[in-house]
């Protein structure tokens, strides 16, 4: 097994209730890399989808003999034979979604036709649920669903999009549940807020200074008086699975710690971790236009409905980020 394999791999799963075999889209992301390898540690057997060519594809853990990785972007989703699939399906977690990360993350979430592309592929993606027979849907939102705000969000907030990949986001969740009603597919809706580890594609600020710091360089900072909260990806990976199989259907789920914490601590803590002695450069930077000054969730429907609560530190999961990133630079890239 992989460095990865979670100790204790069936923490607040049923292990009667367990699932067989599951799609997993978007393996190679932060969260979808962590979930793929969460279910394997767990007996599942899982199929990803995988965009042909992803060079991401290298990060998932290719020699386990319970994965199979399938070349089928998400334009290909309602071309793809289910022969190739096989019979069995349990659950289908759809976390693929094309123009949220990477260098031009910015412009591509203003990309009004590409964002919308992705509420058909995620249209695409309940149909072959549907002729897998596959009892239930799971597909990740965002948080900008919900735009910004100055306190912890309940479910029950109304919705204000201010970028149209918020907006399609909550165009995808309203469509595709309605699509699972139509077709008698469990529909459950987790709504990710911000969730860090190892394997990210979106020069997020932890994994950049992660990298930055074990270099021996530093960054500068604002004065890291925003709001946060953060979630290690294996804890979201164990929320999902929890809501594939105890979410109710046509429900929406907050995955987060469900704390939040001054950003300046989150960097504090690590470079006491990485960098012990030498002090961040807060307040260096001035803060963007209209910078989101709180990101935290309200989890207690999580926690009420799953059990669910996080296992990981802050300073845990900055340790494993950092122990990936030095086995990267030693062998070429990470989980090899």
């Amino acid at each position: 097994m992989e460095k990865y394999e979670l100790k204790n791999a069936y923490n607040g799963m049923d292990e009667n209730n367990m699932f067989r075999y599951v799609i997993v889209t978007g393996g190679t992301g932060v969260t979808g890399n962590a979930l793929v390898r969460y279910l394997l540690s767990c007996g599942v057997a899982v199929t990803a989808l995988v965009r042909p060519g992803s060079f991401r594809k290298k990060y998932l853990p290719m020699s386990h003999p319970q994965l199979r990785v399938v070349d089928c972007g998400m334009e290909s989703y309602n071309e793809m034979d289910t022969a190739l699939l096989g019979k069995g399906c349990d659950a289908f977690f759809h976390l693929s979604w094309d123009g949220s990360t990477g260098k031009e993350k910015v412009g591509n979430r203003n990309n009004f036709y590409l964002q919308n592309r992705n509420v058909t592929f995620a249209l695409d993606a309940v149909e072959l649920c549907r002729r897998l027979s596959c009892p239930t849907f799971v597909m990740t939102g965002s948080q900008a669903e919900y735009g910004r705000r100055e306190q912890a969000i309940p479910e029950t907030e109304e919705k204000h999009p201010e970028n149209g990949y918020g907006m399609a986001k909550l165009c995808a969740e309203g469509m595709t549940r309605l699509l699972c009603k139509q077709y008698g597919i469990r529909h459950v809706w987790p709504i990710l807020f911000s969730v860090y580890g190892p394997n990210d594609a979106t020069e997020s600020l932890i994994d950049t200074s992660v990298r930055v710091l074990l270099k021996g360089e530093h960054l500068a900072y604002t004065a890291g008086e925003q709001l946060w909260d953060y979630l290690y990806s294996f804890d979201a990976a164990r929320a999902l699975v929890l809501l594939a199989e105890k979410g109710r259907d046509g429900e929406t789920y907050h995955v987060a710690s469900g704390k939040v914490r001054p950003l300046r601590e989150y960097i504090e803590e690590m470079y006491a971790e990485l960098t012990p002695g030498i002090q961040p450069r807060l307040g260096e930077r001035p803060y963007g236009d209209g910078a989101q000054m709180f990101l935290g969730a309200d989890i207690s429907k999580l926690e009420r409905e799953t059990g669910f609560s996080p296992e990981y530190t802050f300073r845990r999961g900055i340790r494993e980020i950092a122990d990936a990133v030095s086995r990267e630079a030693e062998v070429g890239h990470v989980y090899m």
